[in-house]
């Protein structure tokens, strides 16, 4: 499987995964940036071998399986695990600056709230995941 690149164009889903309309009866696209960050959003919330066409494993596999860690105790080797996860996820997209990969996580008793922030290696934008354990944004700052 190959993982959506820094210039590839996909179909627009929405906050539910369901495909975007652009109004007249076609799919709508994103490119660029909003390719690749929405790409980054659908593998947070997916698990490792949850797509049936997966032929990857390990960290090169689509899916940070954060779910693993939220039916457990939470404690400082739990939230190392989270960012090395992560980290060795979003490490695999050659376009990312691996050395900007900053990661937060926090667990108020409910819910897990982590924060991702990283760079592209041609770029000084700083992007950034909100992830909760009911749901992820993406946001560009």
């Amino acid at each position: 499987m190959q993982i959506t690149g820094a210039n590839d164009v996909d179909i627009m889903l929405d906050e539910d995964g369901q495909p975007v309309s652009d109004g007249n009866g076609d799919t709508s696209l994103v490119s660029d940036d909003e390719c690749w960050l929405q790409d980054i959003r659908n593998e947070a919330v997916t698990e490792e071998g949850e797509l049936f066409y997966e032929d990857e494993e390990g960290d090169g596999s689509y899916g940070w399986s954060l779910l693993d860690f939220m039916q457990g105790e939470y404690d400082d080797f739990t939230q190392m695990e989270i960012q090395q996860r992560i980290r060795s996820k979003l490490s695999k997209r050659d376009y990312i600056d691996a050395g900007s990969i900053q990661t937060t996580v926090d667990f108020d008793g409910h819910l897990y709230h982590v924060r991702v922030a990283f760079r592209k290696n041609d770029s000084s934008k700083e992007y950034s995941i909100d992830i909760e354990s009911n749901g992820v944004e993406v946001i560009v700052e």
